[in-house]
């Protein structure tokens, strides 16, 4: 799916009926089997190198981002004058409302765009794998190695 800051023009009757059928539709997108979405993001006029061009998803009650990437555009994404964004760890289906902005220098608000979107999972959804942590040593054993080390030093 492409992505485009450019505003509808109404002067042309075809892109007033799309931005007129785009008010209210939802797009909608599945995750990949690597649970991800990939978005390609068309770059304005107004973009220069260094400048950040982010992605977030947003369930609608809620008040952070549930998915967030960005990228700091560079020469060659200037010249493809494109860049593809990708939403990782999708954990479940939902409606989202997806803010995609382009920030210049010192964080100013050079562009932004908000759109609905239906996100559907892959299989059951991300689950972040499970991490092993080693369960601490008895106190008894460090004592015991504690007291041992302080007997050996009193014979000396």
């Amino acid at each position: 799916m492409q992505l485009t800051f450019a505003l509808p023009s109404f002067e042309d009757p075809m892109s007033a009926a799309m931005s007129h059928s785009m008010e209210f539709e939802t797009l909608s997108q599945d995750a990949n089997s690597q649970h991800q979405i990939t978005l390609q993001c068309v770059l304005p006029e107004a973009a220069h190198e260094s400048d950040i061009i982010s992605l977030s998803a947003t369930e609608p009650n809620a008040r952070a981002a549930q998915y967030y990437t960005e990228k700091t555009l560079n020469l060659s994404d200037l010249e493809q004058g494109r860049v593809n964004l990708t939403l990782s760890q999708i954990s479940h289906s939902h409606d989202f409302v997806m803010q995609m902005i382009l920030h210049g220098k010192h964080g100013t608000l050079k562009n932004s765009l908000q759109f609905d979107m239906h996100i559907n999972q892959f299989g059951s959804g991300y689950t972040a794998p499970a991490t092993y942590i080693a369960p601490p040593k008895p106190h008894r054993v460090r004592q015991y190695f504690a007291n041992m080390g302080t007997a050996l030093l009193s014979l000396f």
